[in-house]
């Protein structure tokens, strides 16, 4: 069956549009009549829930997006809007795709609707840093991220210092970003980007052993990457571990010999010679 055939059936008992509801009271009507002769009470039809219906829309245009469908994607967003007008995901979810189809101007509208429309602010400045720090305002960024933190309610915490710090990485501000990510790690041992970006981190700063603590956590709790792998070489390379470098260095051709960091370790053998 087709998404959106599917989701006609649903909004019929949620939401829909005015055809929607006529169908569902029509059915109604039929049963009333049917039951008429036993004189059984008929439940009046719930109101609809354009909330709910508004999140179903949310997420098929989010997928539409993802799958490269933008005409059906704003379809469906700008629809979730007037579904549920005040409701904070539905402009955060619209001005995730203005950003990705370069209207920035009209996203950043969209983002701030979502912060000044949301009672617990947290996800919505989490999803407006995000966009902030994308657009190379990295100040503005830590401001917006700081101020998801101020919003106790939100369980999201270790995500918002993990992209605080990936936002700090790309601001060059190193100090603060090492500790937005350990803080990110401490409250959610899972975070395995974080956990590459310590790493990295440590790599650079040759702390070769504080890194091998980090990506041994990584592959603790997850399956290698084109970076992880290369991390791993370079971490072998300070440890002076020849069989190290040689391992890791088979897994990534292995594995991720198309990947830009496959490329990387090719040049870095190339410029050893």
């Amino acid at each position: 069956m087709d998404v959106d055939k599917k989701i006609v059936i649903f909004l019929c008992f949620v939401v829909g549009s005015s055809l929607g509801l006529v169908a569902c009271a029509n059915k109604s009507e039929k049963a009333a009549s049917t039951n008429s002769s036993s004189n059984l009470s008929v439940a009046i039809d719930a109101a609809p829930d354009y909330k709910k219906a508004a999140l179903v829309n949310v997420q098929l245009g989010l997928g539409y997006l993802e799958q490269g469908q933008v005409a059906r994607a704003k379809t469906k967003l700008v629809h979730a809007i007037k579904l549920a007008p005040q409701l904070p995901e539905t402009h955060s979810a619209f001005g995730h795709f203005l950003e990705m189809v370069g209207e920035r101007k009209d996203a950043e509208r969209e983002y701030k609707k979502a912060v000044n429309l949301s009672v617990n602010k947290g996800a919505a400045y989490n999803n407006y840093g995000g966009f902030l720090c994308r657009g190379g305002r990295f100040k503005e960024a830590d401001h917006a991220f700081l101020q998801a933190l101020e919003d106790k309610t939100y369980s999201h915490t270790a995500e918002v210092y993990e992209n605080a710090g990936l936002c700090a990485l790309r601001g060059k501000e190193l100090g603060k970003a090492q500790e937005y990510l350990l803080t990110a790690i401490r409250q959610d041992p899972a975070r395995t980007i974080a956990l590459l970006e310590l790493a990295d981190l440590n790599i650079k700063q040759n702390q070769f052993n504080e890194a091998k603590v980090f990506l041994k956590r990584y592959k603790a709790i997850a399956e290698p990457s084109a970076r992880s792998l290369w991390l791993g070489i370079l971490l072998a390379k300070g440890l002076h571990d020849d069989n190290g470098v040689a391992s890791q260095a088979l897994s990534l051709k292995n594995l991720f010999e198309d990947s830009p960091e496959y490329q990387l370790y090719l040049k870095s053998e190339k410029s050893n010679t």
